[in-house]
């Protein structure tokens, strides 16, 4: 076993993450963290954009040191919508290079109890002991595939968010699934490759967004108030109280959690996708089968009844759900221990799960703590908790970490990067 005990062994480097390790470095607490950072964001295509706003979308560091909105003013980018993914995840890149730099880009294969806490194996065959562990993984994990092409090859059927471009597509007939930003997105940018696409909406339209433009009048104001979910005033009591639905019995949250917040596309793609390819609603896939290579499809259109088609490919922008037997690093036993709702971990005040040491961040405490932390504005909440809790922990087991950033501090390094860029 290499190495002292750490106290807190973050898994994910992503914006959960990244924001965690920044306070809990900043208070000097042990910490080691894992993962290729941003990984998910990089990994996207390049002319994708956050359904988030910019202000929204920060990597949360002690004293909100560096803001994505001030990083894209920096360099003349859109700081509030539409941001470019890319330029997101660029951003996340350099916040990490400076607030925590110790990130070591490699992935966990085994996470198991031990008598001291819980033993990391890493694929790089290395072995450490770790008091208490916080689960920051992304979303791929999760892509959620309709059971009617769960079992076709990769090359036949695929999910949005395993690709980084489209443009092996061109000249070839696809058809995407969903009706909400990541299927819409798909479909346009299969579109604008080249493709023929086709989408399949099982509603009964497609819902954009809404885009005012002046200053909304105070009664606007008051009526539907501004937060970083969007307008309106469940939206806004969702960020100023990000604990309240905690309290709120599963039979009533869980539902809300499923459905607020669900699909629907930004304003800004409406351009992009309408009347640029057929968009059938009241319409679902029923099957779908390989055939020479390519697919034959049976559709049922409300309409038009059932038909089958055929094509070259099918995607899937059917979301994300959450399934802790599908975190491939958890030893079985230590699996099986997690207590669930619906499929999510259960988690207590302060993130942790039934298993004492092991904590669940992001879309994974989505369930425990309401929709918000599907999004990466539940960040800062999430860290200034967990920093609370190990930083109350016992002197001996806190130990600190030289060179931490002084709170409400920026770093040089960051500083000459933006004036760099004015």
């Amino acid at each position: 076993m290499q190495g002292r005990i750490v106290e807190v062994a973050i898994i994910g480097a992503g914006p959960y993450g990244l924001s965690i390790a920044a306070h809990l470095r900043d208070s000097g607490i042990s910490i080691r963290i894992f993962g290729e950072p941003m990984r998910f964001w990089r990994e996207m295509p390049p002319a994708m954009f956050l359904k988030s706003l910019g202000s929204a979308t920060d990597i949360y560091t002690p004293g909100d040191r560096f803001p994505f909105v001030d990083y894209c003013k920096a360099r003349g980018l859109e700081p509030e919508e539409p941001c470019a993914i890319a330029d997101f995840a660029r951003y996340g890149i350099e916040v990490q290079q400076t607030v925590v730099p110790e990130v070591e880009p490699v992935n966990v294969r085994q996470l198991a109890r031990h008598p001291e806490g819980f033993e990391i194996t890493l694929a790089n065959s290395e072995r450490l002991l770790a008091r208490h562990v916080v689960v920051a993984i992304g979303l791929k994990a999760f892509a959620s595939m309709p059971a009617e092409v769960r079992g076709l090859p990769e090359d036949l059927a695929s999910h949005t968010c395993h690709h980084a471009s489209f443009g092996r597509f061109a000249g070839k007939k696809v058809f995407v699934l969903g009706a909400g930003q990541s299927a819409m997105q798909a479909a346009a940018l299969l579109h604008e490759a080249g493709a023929e696409v086709e989408v399949l909406v099982r509603e009964a339209k497609v819902e954009f967004s809404s885009h005012s433009t002046g200053e909304p009048s105070l009664y606007d104001r008051l009526r539907r108030p501004k937060s970083g979910l969007g307008s309106g005033l469940k939206n806004w009591l969702l960020e100023a109280v990000p604990g309240g639905l905690y309290e709120v019995p599963d039979r009533w949250r869980v539902p809300f959690v499923k459905t607020h917040l669900g699909p629907k596309v930004a304003w800004w793609l409406r351009e992009r996708v309408s009347d640029k390819f057929p968009i059938h609603t009241h319409t679902s896939l029923i099957a779908a089968r390989s055939q020479a290579e390519r697919l034959t499809l049976s559709i049922r259109d409300q309409s038009k009844g059932v038909y089958e088609v055929t094509c070259d490919h099918i995607v899937a922008g059917t979301g994300f759900v959450v399934d802790v037997d599908r975190i491939d690093f958890f030893e079985p036993n230590l699996r099986q221990s997690i207590a669930r709702v619906e499929g999510s971990p259960r988690l207590d005040r302060r993130f942790q799960s039934s298993v004492p040491g092991i904590f669940f961040v992001g879309t994974m405490s989505a369930m425990s703590f309401g929709p918000m932390f599907r999004f990466v504005v539940g960040a800062a909440y999430t860290s200034r908790v967990l920093t609370r809790y190990f930083a109350g922990l016992t002197p001996s087991a806190v130990l600190a970490q030289k060179g931490a950033a002084s709170p409400g501090t920026t770093s040089p390094a960051f500083q000459r990067s933006i004036a760099d860029n004015l």
